[in-house]
């Protein structure tokens, strides 16, 4: 082979590595877009965690508190019934009316619409499940980033050692990582582990 040939092929060489390294170099630019979009909504999907966390613990205690306020209208209520019956006609009507008050009192514990055990147990089941949902989606956001990382990783090693094998490897983990980040949007259960 004459050296002009020899210098050919070199030249085309180098070109062919300058051009692969531009790919690899968009390529991380573009894995490290979508990482820094990942490890936000991970972010997110943390702060969510901890307020619903907080709001259910919140829910729960108003849950408790109403129960024994429940508990001490009931135990008042039984304890006025077996007290002796008034003679004067004033409190034989003030009792009743104490009984009656009583026993609101732990209807509207238990049953009323908006601020009743059931209610406030129903509020707190759903911030549970608004917890659960959001630590799926920081796991499953956690470990897109994971993949996002290893395909940069892969794709700067590529740069350094000239290898197609490493370039393709970082795109097919990137590719997983977007697909992963794509799941903690709309199915993060199927992606948290």
């Amino acid at each position: 082979m004459g050296t002009h040939a020899t210098l050919e092929h070199t030249e085309h060489a180098e070109h062919a590595a300058e051009h692969g390294n531009k790919r690899a170099a968009l390529l991380v630019a573009a894995l490290a877009a979508v990482l820094a979009i990942c490890e936000q909504q991970a972010k997110h999907a943390e702060i969510k965690v901890e307020e619903s966390s907080i709001a259910a613990a919140d829910s729960w205690n108003q849950y408790q508190a109403k129960s024994v306020r429940q508990a001490i209208a009931r135990d008042l209520a039984r304890l006025t019934a077996t007290l002796d019956a008034p003679t004067q006609v004033e409190l034989v009507s003030r009792r009743a009316d104490v009984l009656k008050q009583y026993q609101s009192d732990q209807v509207h514990y238990e049953k009323d619409a908006k601020d009743g055990k059931e209610a406030i147990a129903a509020r707190a089941h759903a911030l549970e499940a608004t917890r659960e949902e959001e630590i799926h989606r920081t796991h499953t956001f956690d470990n897109a980033a994971a993949a996002l990382q290893l395909g940069i990783v892969l794709a700067t090693a590529s740069v350094i050692t000239t290898s197609a094998m490493l370039v393709w490897a970082a795109y097919g983990i990137g590719a997983l990582g977007v697909i992963i980040g794509i799941l903690g949007f709309v199915a993060p259960e199927l992606a948290a582990f």
